[in-house]
């Protein structure tokens, strides 16, 4: 529902245009609806980089939102390249402003480091070559985009146009101007306004994860079971925000993130924090939470994707009303981190069972498998997974094969960038 709107929204902006161009050619009504679109999506799109939580449940969570997100980057990028090349014929036409040069200056400088931005943003690694772009340049510039609307929202609003300020389409972008450059102001005040000061109280360095605790000097963070939030530690090398999946959260406010050191950021994390190091925490965020879910469900751990399960299990009391079956998946044994958790509530509680499956031992887990060892059909149940997408998606086609498509698949989309 969510991207219905936020399509329509983008889409409404170029039939506003129509009729306020109508009387212009083919070629400058293309280029003003091309624009206006962008206009909205750029709009739209700093608006959702500002993580309100209330949309969440429109979009199925923020990382549905951010991969939108993207998306929305692409077509910005598309129809900015149609306006330029699509050059609007403005002659005879007059706009009552001695801004319009400045507009018009304001709006090239914008175009040419929108481009640069937008690509560097949307691409991960050089294409033919193994250079990744580091993720500090990336979020580093990607900043400057909400510098960049605000340019573009002055362009749209004093440059030359075959329409005056009384028309709905200028209405409907100057709502939306404000709507963008607010968004981008409430970013910047994200650190302060969001954010809780935690102190780092305990740090084990398991094989398969490191596992950090933390209780707050303050305030709380406010988080459910399954959630994520934003973590940085005012450390040298690592101050940039990362999103990890809460492993527990207590009822004294105390957190718990494990983390597999799997890049640059994870696996300086794991060689430099340390005991009393501060924290800066934000969240939660997401909607993986069993609580929404079927009465009866299938858990499925790839992984380091364990951390979601959990802290639901955790809280788990036995009079949810769901028959819930967990499968953790690890290559070895050893990886296994929160057994005690999952083995203690699986004895303890008549709706929870568990099984590990070590694939050093048992071999490679297939939908065959999976089906054989559950004590729930597949084909009764929710899936929810959280791991590698490869194993999802050879699990899902394997069900689906075997007859037994689950009820529904719950997974995020946890590669944000």
């Amino acid at each position: 529902m969510g991207a219905f709107l936020v399509w329509s929204l983008i889409a409404f902006a170029g039939l506003l245009a129509v009729p306020a161009v109508s009387h212009t050619n083919g070629q400058t009504t293309f280029s003003l609806m091309a624009s206006s679109m962008a206009f909205v999506g750029m709009a739209i799109a700093q608006f959702m980089a500002a993580r309100p939580p209330v949309i969440e449940p429109l979009f199925g969570g923020l990382d549905r939102i951010y991969h939108l997100h993207r998306r929305i980057g692409i077509c910005v990028l598309v129809l900015i390249l149609i306006h330029y090349f699509l050059t609007p014929d403005f002659k005879g036409l007059s706009f009552p402003s001695g801004l319009n040069q400045l507009a018009a200056s304001a709006g090239k400088y914008a175009f040419y480091a929108l481009v640069a931005l937008l690509v560097l943003s949307l691409v991960k690694i050089i294409p033919k070559t193994r250079i990744e772009i580091p993720y500090h340049l990336w979020r580093y510039t990607h900043r400057f985009i909400g510098l960049l609307f605000v340019l573009v929202a002055f362009h749209q609003m004093f440059i030359k146009r075959p329409y005056d300020s009384t028309a709905l389409l200028a209405i409907y972008l100057n709502g939306f101007a404000a709507l963008g450059i607010l968004s981008y102001a409430y970013t910047q005040l994200l650190p302060w306004l969001r954010t809780r000061r935690y102190e780092v109280s305990d740090v084990v360095r398991h094989e398969g994860a490191t596992i950090i605790s933390a209780r707050p000097k303050w305030r709380a963070l406010r988080a459910k079971p399954g959630q994520f939030g934003f973590l940085r530690v005012l450390k040298t090398g690592l101050r940039e925000p990362h999103p990890f999946t809460i492993a527990g959260i207590d009822g004294d406010g105390t957190v718990r993130f494990a983390i597999k050191p799997l890049g640059d950021y994870t696996q300086a994390l794991r060689d430099s924090v340390a005991v009393g190091d501060e924290l800066k925490l934000e969240g939660g965020y997401g909607r993986f939470n069993h609580r929404r879910g079927a009465k009866k469900q299938i858990w499925l751990a790839g992984g380091i994707g364990v951390t979601p399960f959990l802290a639901m299990a955790r809280h788990l009391k036995g009079d949810e009303g769901q028959d819930i079956h967990m499968v953790y998946c690890v290559r070895d044994r050893k990886e296994a981190i929160g057994l005690e958790t999952f083995e203690a509530q699986a004895e303890k509680l008549g709706n929870f069972s568990f099984v590990l499956h070590d694939s050093a031992r048992d071999g490679r887990l297939d939908a065959a498998k999976l089906a054989a060892g559950s004590l729930i059909d597949p084909a009764e149940a929710d899936l929810w997974f959280c791991g590698p997408a490869p194993l999802r998606e050879a699990i899902v086609k394997g069900l689906k094969e075997l007859g037994k498509k689950p009820l529904r698949v719950e997974f995020e989309q946890f590669q944000f960038r």
